[in-house]
């Protein structure tokens, strides 16, 4: 918390998840448009539900629904939902990675996700469970490439080198999900982020090394919460 505030960002911390989405959802007006940025930390502590619930008028492109469908006017329609989320209210999402330093570390395929950390939405509010906390932007990295996106590459049947070896090879596959690399090392001007952290494990991260009871309770909350996508809809950019 330290060393978030000293880098500016305002910081609120959660016992559990349900206190997670209290402090959200008391975070964001009513009439207030909320966009979405793709997080099984977020679809796990139950926000988009909540949102919708209360009537919130919400922008979600990682719906089960929309992301499921291989029609092209589905994966059009995503693609609008990706742009009109960058300009919402609120923008809600979770970070791969915390460092004990105070930065968020973010390796993206499509790169909305990352854009809205930066500018875009008037605020942005960002969950992380204690797991995703590391020592620094190296280490952040290697937990990304090294078990985030193998982990997420075999959960969602992409084909990539890193789904088959559970390594990175840096590779140039049309498939690679580790297009764009965002490390905020301070709140940027004109935007305002909230990170929330969670004292409990949410979300696609853990360190190898920890117990493997600890790795397969984060493991199967996060396949409860995550979905295949079908092969046409991988490639946004052919749309």
């Amino acid at each position: 918390m330290r060393s978030l505030e000293a880098n500016s960002f305002e910081v609120k911390v959660a016992d559990d998840a349900e206190e997670a989405t209290r402090l959200v959802m008391g975070m964001i007006p009513k009439e207030a448009s909320v966009g979405i940025g793709d997080s099984a930390t977020i679809r796990q502590i139950g926000l988009p539900g909540a949102l919708r619930k209360r009537r919130t008028k919400v922008v979600n492109p990682f719906s089960k629904e929309l992301s499921t469908d291989p029609r092209k006017r589905a994966i059009a329609k995503r693609i609008r939902m990706l742009r009109k989320a960058l300009v919402t209210d609120v923008f809600i999402t979770s970070s791969n990675a915390v460092t004990t330093d105070g930065k968020l570390v973010n390796i993206d395929a499509v790169g909305n996700r990352v854009a809205a950390m930066i500018f875009g939405p008037k605020k942005t509010i960002v969950v992380v469970g204690i797991n995703k906390i590391v020592e620094n932007v190296e280490a952040a990295i290697d937990r990304i490439k090294g078990v985030i996106a193998p982990t997420h590459t075999r959960s969602k049947e992409i084909s990539t080198p890193c789904a088959v070896t559970g390594e990175c090879s840096d590779c140039h596959s049309d498939a690679r999900i580790c297009s764009v690399t965002g490390i905020i090392e301070r709140r940027p001007w004109r935007s305002t982020v909230v990170i929330v952290i969670v004292k409990t494990d949410l979300g696609l991260s853990y360190d190898p090394a920890w117990d493997q009871e600890r790795k397969d309770r984060i493991l199967s909350a996060y396949h409860a919460c995550t979905w295949r996508f079908p092969k046409s809809t991988l490639r946004l950019s052919d749309v």
